[in-house]
């Protein structure tokens, strides 16, 4: 067996790992849902601690299912720029020929050093999975006229899911190691942190480069609807990612441009 072959499992076992944690981390006993995060967080450490030794061949890049026949609204790019940065990638918008679409469509990549692209895709759709459903409650509660609005329902829902995502961006950096005392009983590492992500982001920038391939754009800021804005803070205040990140992300979806 070759090296790469190990190689190849020793990761495939990692990110099994990972997500299974992540996935014991839906469990109502608030105990059990800590000590389950926790351990995702430092089986992601202890991964990337031991192979301080990686090579631009182990930047790796993952497209997402999710697609838009248009361009992605800028709650989508701002939801895959955070996960991006909470798991030390790039993310990149990518516009490409659909055979079985017939059709150009865009989508959200990660690229990063392995396993990082892969806990931030998964991380992505399972964010994107609640945060749609929670946009497409507020535009019909706009509809409706439950909720005020001075634009559109869908332009509202649009305010809503960026307030939504800038409020769980801070809940999202908990899923990541920050440098604190491992649960598994090793010590802090912040210096060793720090030079895993130096590294990496060198890494993925000469991928990048290499590729002739340009980092996405922050999005331009944009007036918001207030009234908007504060429900969506409210609603992205109230997501408990300890209770389960993993639970969104066994649906697989196809985002369809608006009619």
């Amino acid at each position: 067996m070759s090296a790469k072959q190990i190689d190849e499992k020793k990761l495939e076992r990692a990110i099994r790992k990972i997500k299974h944690c992540l996935a014991l981390a839906q469990s109502a006993n608030e105990n059990e849902a800590a000590t389950a995060l926790r351990q995702a967080q430092a089986l992601m450490r202890e991964y990337r601690l031991t192979e301080m030794d990686v090579k631009l061949s182990d930047v790796g890049e993952v497209e997402s299912a999710l697609f838009r026949a248009k361009r992605r609204p800028a709650w989508d790019q701002q939801l895959s720029l955070a996960v991006a940065h909470a798991f030390n990638c790039t993310t990149l918008r990518r516009r490409k020929w659909s055979p079985a679409k017939g059709q150009v469509i865009e989508c959200a990549t990660f690229v990063g050093v392995s396993p990082a692209q892969n806990i931030a895709l998964y991380a992505y759709e399972s964010l994107h999975t609640k945060l749609t459903q929670a946009r497409k409650e507020y535009c019909a509660a706009v509809r409706s006229g439950a909720r005020r609005s001075e634009y559109s329902a869908e332009t509202a829902g649009d305010h809503f899911a960026l307030a939504w995502v800038w409020e769980v961006q801070s809940k999202l950096k908990a899923l990541v190691p920050q440098g604190e005392d491992d649960p598994l009983g090793q010590p802090a590492t912040d210096q060793g942190l720090v030079a895993v992500q130096a590294q990496d982001k060198k890494l993925i920038s000469e991928y990048l480069a290499a590729q002739d391939i340009k980092e996405a754009r922050k999005s331009t800021g944009v007036e918001l609807d207030t009234n908007a804005q504060i429900a969506g803070m409210l609603a992205g205040r109230a997501v408990d990612l300890h209770a389960g990140i993993a639970g969104g992300g066994q649906v697989t979806m196809s985002l369809r441009a608006p009619v």
